[in-house]
């Protein structure tokens, strides 16, 4: 106990006044950490090592210096690399469904759909960040069964949230219904991940306003045209 007290006193010596000080003050407010905050933080620099040096470069080491912080501290947060990927996928993607969210309010239909596809591809810095991490990870998960089984679960969900868009836009009268809405579904994610790779491998061949066009262009080939006094006829793509 004495001994204790020692080492506290050594630590806490005032070197200017030349006088011992307790560890704490009595009003002293103990600093509060952002547990969740910090976490978020930490994955931040782990988007931005996958983001120069890819998976491979990803070491926990890496990401500590890229962070400012040292391994321990990592630790201390996450379990172990498996752990922090995992995350950093979820939380990618969980911000991603934010500006979604965001951006749909008030939208039903082919309209939201068109917010929820341009939100998905690299259309900025940010969602190309986006776009390398996902790309990043798929090459990781096809050798580890949690982190595919994560990766299965993500794209479910976004599968999800297209398919309910399409058939909204069908039953609404805006895609036409001589499609299927699973067909749809697949074609645009093939869209959003054949364009996400094209931006991360060759982005100067995919610049914004063409991945706009892409988009706008197989929209128009599925939305129903009514027929009119106009001639104008229903747009009719083969089912598959």
């Amino acid at each position: 106990m004495l001994h204790q007290a020692r080492d506290d006193t050594y630590r806490t010596f005032n070197y200017q006044s030349g006088k011992a000080r307790l560890p704490h003050k009595e009003n002293e407010v103990p600093k509060i950490v952002d547990h969740e905050a910090r976490r978020e933080e930490l994955v931040e620099a782990t988007w931005r090592v996958i983001a120069r040096a890819g998976m491979l470069g990803a070491t926990m080491r890496e990401i500590a210096r890229e962070a400012g912080v040292s391994t321990g501290i990592l630790a201390h947060y996450f379990a172990d690399k498996e752990d922090l990927l995992g995350f950093a996928l979820r939380l990618s993607h969980r911000r991603v469904y934010e500006r979604i969210h965001a951006g749909t309010q008030g939208l039903v239909g082919l309209a939201a759909l068109r917010v929820i596809m341009l939100e998905a591809l690299p259309l900025d810095q940010e969602r190309l960040l986006e776009a390398q991490i996902e790309l990043n990870f798929v090459s990781l998960a096809l050798g580890n069964e949690s982190l595919r089984e994560l990766q299965n679960r993500e794209f479910e969900r976004f599968w999800d949230e297209l398919h309910h868009r399409v058939s909204e836009a069908q039953a609404l009268g805006e895609i036409s219904t001589a499609v299927d809405a699973d067909w749809i579904t697949h074609q645009l994610i093939i869209l959003v991940e054949g364009i996400s790779l094209e931006a991360v491998l060759y982005p100067a061949r995919v610049q914004p306003d063409r991945q706009r066009k892409i988009l706008e262009q197989f929209l128009e080939q599925v939305t129903a045209t009514r027929a009119s006094h106009d001639g104008s006829q229903i747009v009719s793509v083969p089912r598959r």
